[in-house]
């Protein structure tokens, strides 16, 4: 909190003894380093977080913290034995044979899965997660206090994680958007407390990335960010490869074992099939003119397509109209019923070909119907009680479980039981989702006020933080959109960000170091007059960390506020 760097304040103690160096040699193998100052800043860690501590710095967030458990605790108490979407069973199948990998989804979740299975419980999963949301919540706080906001409002930054009732709602559920969030706000958060990472450091971010790429298959789009983060802060080409090589093994390795097994170097054989879903909006076959072995891909192909346009202005159509997963899911959907049936390699390349066709010859419509999944991400999911808006609700979402599903449930969790409510608790979760929840005009109006002020730092040389945070939450966003369809659960992963990226773009400018605004007092003054009143570096601590004193202990981070 000093604001002097570890060889200042040697040299202000007047401690001249000799630093002892890390080494290593590969071969003959040799590693030696000093534990002792990790050890001194594992113990200074541990004192900052006793409870008498945590009360006397940061009250509030603590406050909020504790409360938010509670929704937490009545939501696994009222909702056994965890929330169940069709999804859900197939990540419990796949938590226990991680092999052959799956062809529709990466194998990202199921590997935390496999770690729990020897406990056979979905509670313990649900409340890992629930850990994970209230860590996540952590995170926005700790770094936003790090980089000098007040806690009032690194505490707000934070509340939409730990209270917003859909957030909780996707912690109760078997679904892998919990881990992908909070492994990505790891990576985001090393970043921003480390602009200039050491190599481990951007190992450690490479690796956490991939991890988030094969937890959900969107997930490598943020990676590009990173990439261009690290160049713009001039983190070096050793840390810069490293951090792309720890990104891209575990990947490579994960599709060579994919290869291996279907004969397709990738991490699904599904990517193809879910954009055609999405040119299901909009795309027209008399534009497109595909060829012969693409025509039954056609919208006007497929079961239950509607025999004439909607009618403008018609509310009942606009309810009804069929979704992307509507049509991937269709019963009667060409790539079930043609020479090769199922999700696999060859229905894969036919349906990328169609997208990829329908894009060429639609742009527009495309980025239309784009556009408008994320508008109605902000302004038609809040109130509508339905799981795709992420509502606990009465019934369960699969009404009865098919015979598949009660094998793999009983496989994993060792039961058959489908999602049930367990009163009161439930009463007490639904009368709680009514008030508290995260609207998506204020959500809208935090993505738009991030934009607006890190485009005006930006123009003033800083707010490459919020910059970062910001375009990981817009990928997270639109991404899943652009992809497949509008499903409330994937936009929630961007909602951490979004708040993450408002309070950094808040940030005063950091003051100039005072040693380069008054240089001719420095000459007079001497060397040592830096370290000789030390009452004028900590005498206000907060400035420690947004102000001048910054700039002094870490000059590599002075234009990074």
């Amino acid at each position: 909190m000093t604001g002097l760097g570890t060889s200042q304040r040697r040299s202000a103690d007047g401690d001249s003894a000799p630093e002892r160096r890390r080494s290593w040699q590969l071969w003959p193998p040799e590693i030696s380093w000093d534990a002792g100052p990790l050890t001194a800043r594992a113990r200074g860690a541990a004192g900052r977080l006793t409870p008498v501590s945590l009360w006397r710095n940061h009250r509030l967030f603590t406050i909020a913290a504790c409360l938010s458990v509670l929704p937490r605790v009545i939501a696994a108490l009222g909702f056994s034995p965890a929330l169940l979407i069709q999804d859900s069973f197939s990540y419990m199948k796949e938590g226990v044979h991680l092999t052959p990998l799956y062809q529709l989804r990466p194998e990202g979740y199921p590997l935390l899965l496999k770690v729990l299975e020897p406990f056979h419980s979905l509670l313990l999963v649900t409340t890992l997660q629930h850990l994970m949301g209230i860590a996540l919540a952590t995170i926005i706080y700790a770094v936003l206090r790090g980089r000098g906001l007040p806690a009032w409002g690194a505490t707000l930054a934070a509340v939409p994680t730990l209270f917003d009732s859909r957030q909780i709602w996707l912690e109760s559920s078997i679904l892998p958007d919990t881990l992908f969030t909070f492994v990505l706000m790891i990576a985001v958060a090393i970043l921003i407390v480390r602009p200039k990472p050491a190599i481990w450091q951007a190992v450690i971010v490479g690796l956490l990335v991939a991890w988030a790429s094969i937890i959900r298959g969107n997930g490598a789009p943020v990676f590009v960010i990173i990439l261009i983060y690290l160049i713009i802060q001039r983190v070096g080409w050793r840390a810069l490869t490293a951090c792309l090589a720890a990104f891209a093994v575990p990947l490579a390795g994960y599709a060579l074992v994919f290869f291996s097994e279907y004969g397709q170097l990738d991490i699904t054989n599904s990517s193809g099939l879910f954009l055609w879903s999405r040119t299901m909006s909009f795309a027209n076959c008399a534009i497109i003119k595909p060829p012969a072995d693409l025509r039954a891909l056609c919208p006007t192909a497929q079961p239950d397509h509607p025999t004439s346009p909607a009618p403008p202005w018609s509310l009942p159509a606009l309810l009804n109209e069929r979704s992307p997963a509507d049509y991937l899911w269709a019963a009667g959907a060409w790539y079930r019923v043609d020479k090769d049936p199922g999700i696999n390699a060859h229905n894969n390349k036919l349906a990328m070909q169609f997208a990829e066709r329908a894009i060429e010859a639609q742009p527009v419509d495309y980025l239309k119907s784009v556009g408008e999944g994320v508008l109605l991400t902000f302004f038609a999911t809040d109130r509508s009680e339905v799981y795709l808006s992420d509502h606990f609700t009465v019934a369960p979402h699969v009404t009865t479980l098919a015979p598949y599903m009660k094998h793999d449930e009983a496989l994993y969790a060792h039961t058959t039981s489908n999602t049930h409510v367990v009163q009161p608790w439930a009463f007490f979760m639904f009368w709680y989702q009514l008030p508290v929840w995260f609207p998506g005009w204020v959500f809208f109006a935090v993505v738009v006020g991030g934009l607006v002020l890190l485009i005006a730092r930006w123009r003033r040389g800083w707010g490459k933080f919020a910059g970062l945070a910001w375009a990981t939450g817009v990928v997270n966003l639109v991404v899943p959109i652009a992809a497949h369809e509008l499903d409330y659960r994937y936009a929630l992963s961007a909602v951490p960000f979004a708040c993450l990226a408002l309070g950094l773009a808040f940030l005063p400018k950091p003051a100039a170091a005072p040693a380069a605004v008054e240089p001719t007092a420095a000459a007079v003054s001497g060397p040592g007059e830096a370290v000789s009143r030390p009452g004028e570096v900590v005498s206000r601590p907060d400035e420690a960390v947004s102000g001048s004193d910054e700039a002094v202990s870490r000059p590599g981070e002075a234009d990074d506020g």
